[in-house]
């Protein structure tokens, strides 16, 4: 059985929370966030959707993802769903821009989503914690994208997504962190944000005009 619908309320981000604890706890990350509007809610998605737009965005560039996002979606209708993406041959994603790879991870994907739905949609008294380790048993979901997941479909509050470059760089402009310092080094500067890592990381991503979509 496949379905779009989702058991977990979209809701919306304490902006003004989060600027009260940067105030508090980190003045370099609050002077930051200080000039910027509150990002905007992201579009509500269908969580195949949302997990399926991550892979195809995986070490790729914010532009070339939405660019490889939208012939996909317009092959697939607008919405892609996993019933459409298990009935594609590998040579027509291909030719989308989507790598055998990826495919093979979108398959996967749609695989789970319609073996046991109950999963992916009734995540509501899930930690992050459960859903990271419950998802990832997925072949293609990996840290990076659950997190992806958590941070614009489930605005969980506090993830830190350590895997993403465009967070990195960001830190190293902006907190004095060296380039390519080990992840725990960014890990730990990050721990002050807590609980509004995500806000930290929308406020980052802002920064480099590189926020992903």
């Amino acid at each position: 059985m496949e379905t779009n619908a989702s058991s977990i309320s979209h809701v919306t981000l304490d902006w003004s929370a989060a600027r009260a604890h940067f105030r508090t706890v980190d003045p370099l990350l609050h002077a930051l966030a200080d000039f910027m509007p509150d990002p905007e809610p992201s579009p509500e998605r269908p969580v195949f959707e949302s997990l399926a737009r991550a892979i195809i965005g995986q070490q790729l560039s914010v532009k070339a993802a939405a660019t490889i996002w939208g012939r996909f979606a317009d092959y697939h209708g607008g919405v892609p769903s996993a019933t459409g993406v298990l009935d594609t041959a590998q040579d027509v994603h291909r030719s989308l821009g989507v790598s055998g790879q990826k495919h093979g991870y979108l398959c996967s994907l749609a695989e789970h989503c319609l073996d046991n739905p109950a999963s992916f949609h009734e995540v509501k008294g899930k930690t992050d914690d459960e859903i990271m380790a419950d998802w990832t048993r997925v072949k293609g979901l990996g840290r990076w994208t659950v997190q992806m997941h958590l941070m614009f479909q489930l605005n969980r509050p506090d993830v830190f997504p350590v895997d993403d470059l465009g967070i990195r760089r960001a830190m190293e402009a902006h907190c004095g962190i060296p380039k390519d310092a080990s992840k725990f080094t960014y890990e730990k500067r990050a721990l002050m944000w807590s609980p509004f890592r995500t806000a930290a990381c929308r406020v980052l991503w802002s920064s480099l005009e590189n926020q992903p979509k």
